[in-house]
């Protein structure tokens, strides 16, 4: 887009937004940011001039959404919005990033976040959008002018942003993995983000990593003879869950090829990896030999724990629930997967996981996620590795 167009744009929708500020005083007392475009305002924002600026030089891209978009051949300024931050974090190209999202500048909820945990400096960047494909502020992403965006999930969105902004808007994959259907949806996402940002080589580094890591992890897991049934419980999706939330797909007990007894409904639902709910009963019923719990769910899940019906699991008579670490906060984190792949090993496989340490494990894969080891800041913030002794007043 022509860069004289751009700064004519914010200057006209500088204009507008005082103007709606003085017309709409004394009907509201509610504060408004000059320079944060509302929805209301993005709809009212319209770009007639669809050339592409001359001076730079195009590829065309198609994303994950099947569209066609073309793209500046190189890249400067990025935005990731819908938390594909956290691949521009895997391909080291954090230095290309011009804008966050509110969710992640936010110190309660960012912090937690690895890719910002480990990465602080992105938390003062200008603020873009609130989370998600939620509210994005236009007036402020011409502002600091990107050359290309990302956006996870919807098309629809992208569509908008890129009609209105006329800054190219590439969707890209951020759903969970664990099926071949989706892991295959991952590796191509995150190629095309490696190519977009000339990070091709690191793009190819990081699944060549994953799937090294997965081989491991079967390998070792294949030399046991264990079959104890398992359960994943307090899985986070749409916010914090309790014990009945679980995964049947979920990638750790995927990747080692363990006995997942929600895995008997996956084909009935979705067979997919994604948040579900099941009943008391079911849970019940099924009746695990051992539990693992995302430390994120972990204070609504101890008191559900306290329950009677749920004191006679056999997990819990026999004292085997585990906290692992929320390989789902805000959407899905690849290194936590594996991660916890490891550590659920040591517990269930002992004899192949012994020269596992869980925490050095922990530190290797997310310095080569992240570019430095995390786990002592991540877990001080909300737990780590451990067997839950459900009595204890602790928990």
């Amino acid at each position: 887009m022509n860069k004289t167009l751009k700064k004519s744009l914010v200057t006209i929708l500088s204009i507008f937004a005082v103007v709606t500020i003085l017309m709409s005083c004394g009907c509201t007392s509610e504060a408004t940011e000059p320079t944060t475009a509302s929805t209301t305002d993005n709809d009212n924002i319209s770009i007639k001039d669809n050339n592409l600026d001359k001076n730079t030089e195009y590829i065309t891209v198609t994303d994950m959404a099947g569209r066609t978009v073309q793209v500046p051949k190189k890249v400067d300024r990025t935005i990731g919005l819908g938390s594909s931050l956290r691949e521009i974090v895997y391909l080291q190209a954090t230095d290309k990033v011009v804008g966050v999202e509110k969710l992640e500048s936010d110190e309660k909820v960012g912090s937690r976040t690895l890719y910002i945990l480990t990465h602080k400096e992105l938390m003062d960047l200008p603020i873009v959008s609130e989370s998600g494909n939620v509210e994005q502020y236009y007036e402020r992403i011409l502002q600091i002018n990107p050359d290309v965006i990302f956006i996870g999930y919807e098309s629809d969105v992208a569509d908008d942003m890129q009609e209105k902004l006329q800054i190219p808007v590439v969707v890209v994959y951020t759903a969970p993995v664990g099926t071949e259907n989706q892991n295959e949806q991952y590796t191509q996402s995150l190629r095309l983000m490696g190519k977009i940002l000339d990070k091709e080589e690191r793009a190819e580094e990081i699944l060549n990593k994953i799937e090294e890591y997965k081989a491991d992890l079967a390998l070792r897991a294949s030399k046991s003879t264990n079959n104890q049934t398992v359960y994943l419980g307090g899985r986070a999706y749409q916010g914090i869950n309790g014990l009945t939330a679980t995964d049947a797909k979920w990638p750790p007990l995927v990747y080692l090829g363990a006995n997942n007894k929600a895995n008997n409904v996956a084909y009935d639902l979705c067979n997919e990896s994604k948040g579900m709910a099941i009943s008391k009963e079911q849970l019940l019923e099924w009746n695990p030999e051992c539990i693992f719990i995302s430390s994120i769910s972990i204070d609504k899940v101890s008191k559900e724990f306290q329950k009677p019906e749920f004191k006679n699991l056999d997990a819990v008579s026999n004292n085997n629930v585990y906290q692992v670490l929320p390989y789902r906060w805000y959407l899905y984190n690849k290194g936590t997967a594996i991660i916890d792949s490891y550590y659920i090993g040591k517990v269930l496989y002992p004899e192949q996981f012994e020269d596992i340490d869980p925490v050095e494990k922990a530190d290797e894969v997310y310095t080569f996620f992240y570019g430095k080891p995390a786990y002592d800041d991540l877990t001080g913030k909300i737990g780590g590795f451990k067997k839950l002794e459900l009595g204890s007043e602790n928990q």
